[in-house]
């Protein structure tokens, strides 16, 4: 998967102080003064990476999804971002403070300040304690960043997440969908920078909840267009990688072993693989690449199964 951006041109500078050689002369001999021009490359810049991760569907407060967290928080990410379900209804799990905060509140309570950047799910919503005040209160530091907490843009290193709520009227959808717009092109108009779009239910899916049709490019959301590189989504409990029209869309798996569900039997034309069990998304940056790996709990950083990588070329 490629993303075009400007060649780079490499000018090489000539050497001052070379003698001129004349038809049937030798060439004149330095003087003693002169000193020998160093003609040897400049050392190539260091690259410079930026590790995140992205967990969906993960507020379970099992075991597993101590798993997850404990694995993820090895990564030492700069911030976890989400793509909704925060909460998931599980009796027992607290919404937001246990679903969330028992596993990364040292990502909102740190000494580097909040480091968590969620987005909305249905469950946030839907759950018994749980709705839009609760979320707003515990996520009250969004309000500090943004007039719009529910929907969003961070910048790590060299990324951009837009983070959106898909769980809203239309009325909003149609404001976000204008906001998105205009921030991607923003945005885009640095070919160093990688724009990533986040929200909970996946425009393209192969199941086992219907794609959310309202928020595809055929209904006038332009992701590729307006210059994203790629769509990062929840909802389905799976992990799952598509490309429609050149655009990666990443569902990004489950957080939590009670809330697994099974790949279906049939996936749809667009997708290149579906995986179940619990894992999280590690992202990385570099100038030329951004790299997905979903990784599952197996010790320390986790065991990587499934990778898509976007690249820049000329």
């Amino acid at each position: 998967m490629t993303r075009r951006r400007r060649a780079a041109r490499i000018v090489v500078a000539a050497a001052v102080g070379v003698a001129l050689a004349l038809s049937g002369c030798a060439a004149a001999e330095p003087t003693p003064t002169q000193e020998p021009v160093d003609v040897s490359p400049p050392p190539a810049p260091a690259v410079t990476t930026t590790t995140f991760a992205i967990t969906s569907d993960y507020g379970g407060c099992d075991e597993g999804a101590q798993d997850v967290a404990a694995m993820v928080t090895s990564w030492n990410p700069a911030i976890i971002a989400t793509a909704g379900d925060n909460s998931q209804g599980v009796a027992g799990c607290t919404p937001f403070t246990a679903s969330v905060g028992d596993l990364y509140g040292s990502f909102i309570h740190g000494p580097d300040g909040p480091r968590f950047f969620p987005s909305p799910g249905n469950h946030d919503y839907e759950d018994e304690g749980a709705g839009e005040d609760v979320y707003l209160e515990y996520f009250s530091y969004l309000r500090a960043i943004t007039d719009t907490p529910l929907w969003y843009r961070v910048e790590v290193g060299n990324a951009n997440l837009f983070l959106i709520d898909s769980e809203t009227s239309e009325e909003q959808l149609e404001v976000q969908r204008e906001w998105l717009q205009t921030s991607l092109e923003e945005a885009s108009a640095d070919p160093d920078t990688w724009n990533i779009v986040v929200f909970h239910r996946p425009p393209y899916t192969s199941g086992p909840h219907e794609p959310n049709t309202e928020m595809s490019p055929e209904a006038g959301w332009d992701y590729a267009g307006w210059g994203a590189d790629v769509v990062v989504t929840g909802h389905q409990h799976v992990f799952e990688s598509l490309e429609v029209d050149g655009l990666p869309y990443i569902v990004a798996g489950v957080g939590a072993t009670s809330l697994i569900r099974p790949c279906p039997e049939q996936l749809v034309p667009e997708s290149d693989g579906c995986l179940e069990g619990i894992g999280a998304l590690h992202v990385t940056t570099t100038g030329d690449a951004l790299t997905f790996e979903y990784r599952v709990p197996d010790g320390g950083a986790g065991r990587t199964v499934e990778t898509v990588e976007v690249s820049r070329d000329g």
